[in-house]
């Protein structure tokens, strides 16, 4: 059984840099579409953090190693990068720059942090 070592610090990474990103934004800007484009996207950018941090930890339960786990959760960014890229800006009428940059910054930043919490 996979226990929950270093969840609750990844969590609390994503909250912050996520929700302090889109918080910025909020104080640059007062363009609604652009708000809402940056909030969106921070919440959807951290879903996805954990879902490949969840694929990470699996793999790790599995033996499969560092290097590995840490690939599974850049193929999951990598994807949901593509999808929302492609389909989701589209459909719920996000402005498509603040959306996009916003949401492949936050991957990049927080994959960075997510090595310190795959050991935990």
């Amino acid at each position: 059984m996979m226990r929950p070592n270093g969840w609750l610090g990844f969590v609390g990474v994503l909250l912050v840099v996520n929700g302090g990103a889109a918080a910025l934004a909020a104080a640059i800007t007062d363009d609604p579409f652009v708000l809402r484009a940056v909030w969106f996207s921070a919440a959807t950018a951290a879903v996805v953090q954990l879902a490949g941090f969840a694929c990470a930890k699996y793999l790790l339960y599995r033996k499969l190693g560092l290097f590995s786990a840490w690939g599974g959760a850049m193929a999951v960014r990598f994807i949901s990068l593509a999808v929302y890229a492609l389909l989701v800006y589209k459909t719920l009428g996000l402005v498509p720059a603040p959306a996009l940059i916003t949401f492949a910054a936050l991957l990049l930043v927080t994959s960075i942090a997510e090595p310190l919490f795959l050991n935990a």
